[in-house]
């Protein structure tokens, strides 16, 4: 076989397998095939890895979730100002490092539920919070909705007050107390869908809420009062996923991810002041 037509068949050999093709070849072209280190890399180095990575990626697309933090890199999340205060630790780890801003997604979501891991250090004060529908980055208590993390103890909270782990902040107690202690990772499942609201924590629920009950600034549908300074009701049904940096409180956080539930996109871009944005509870 002379050196050209040699060097087509071992062409036709590497596209056919890469392809799933299985290719008839006699037993001297066989021969010649596993003397060449050059196809037979290309073939075990690069086509099969290639092969199951896109097995994966079409597994993980087939369930319909987005990955916002997977311990590798900070791709989806909005970095500015960031240098050496959100990092990524040697476990793979998202953690506010010092004090600073709060970290915010580049995108904006309407309907979906997050899932995320966090840990909070021991005897330290360890504070922080989850946000969704943040209309404006960087004032994300005023334009958006917080599920709390906290160390109860520490702050002396108990476990079904307003500002407990797992509240949604001055608006929701938690139900029940399902929290691990403390060093331990706890995991958030966290459903916003249109006006619909729950928080559930190492598997259990213990937040719902029907945003269109929040009719007025300051209160809340049970009487009692609230800090904010806009109904919540009110705020658009949309926003940045924020994680708070409450003074680099020791804080960790993992396999964060996100399921659209719906087709809706977001009408705004984070910029409008929120006046312009406000609606009426009920009309997002």
């Amino acid at each position: 076989m002379g050196q050209s037509e040699k060097g087509r068949v071992e062409w036709v050999v590497i596209v056919g397998f890469g392809l799933g093709a299985r290719p008839s070849i006699n037993g001297n072209l066989r021969k010649d095939i596993m003397r060449n280190p050059i196809v037979l890399g290309l073939l075990f180095g690069l086509l099969l890895p290639a092969t199951h990575s896109v097995a994966a990626d079409q597994d993980a697309d087939s369930k319909g979730w987005q990955v916002l933090f997977d311990g590798k890199n900070l791709d989806a999340w909005n970095m500015e100002g960031q240098e050496g205060v959100w990092v990524i630790t040697d476990q793979g780890e998202l953690h506010p490092a010092k004090s600073g801003p709060s970290i915010f997604t580049k995108k904006r979501y309407c309907d979906f539920v997050l899932e995320l891991d966090f840990k909070m250090g021991p005897s330290a004060k360890a504070n922080s919070g989850v946000f969704v529908h943040v209309h404006k980055m960087y004032d994300e208590v005023n334009t958006g909705m917080e599920i709390q993390i906290l160390d109860n103890a520490d702050y002396s909270v108990k476990w079904d007050a307003g500002n407990a782990n797992g509240a949604l902040y001055d608006l929701v107690h938690p139900t029940m107390d399902a929290n691990k202690p403390i060093g331990e990772w706890n995991h958030y499942r966290i459903t916003v869908n249109a006006s619909l609201l729950t928080v559930e924590l190492n598997g259990q629920k213990i937040v719902h809420a029907d945003l269109d009950r929040w009719t007025k600034a300051h209160h809340n549908p049970d009487g009692s009062e609230n800090k904010f300074p806009h109904a919540i009701g009110a705020l658009p049904r949309e926003g940045f996923i924020g994680l708070q940096n409450y003074g680099g409180a020791p804080v960790w956080f993992r396999n964060v991810r996100l399921k659209p539930l719906s087709d809706r996109q977001p009408r705004f871009t984070g910029a409008e002041p929120i006046e312009q944005v406000l609606g009426k509870p009920g009309g997002n």
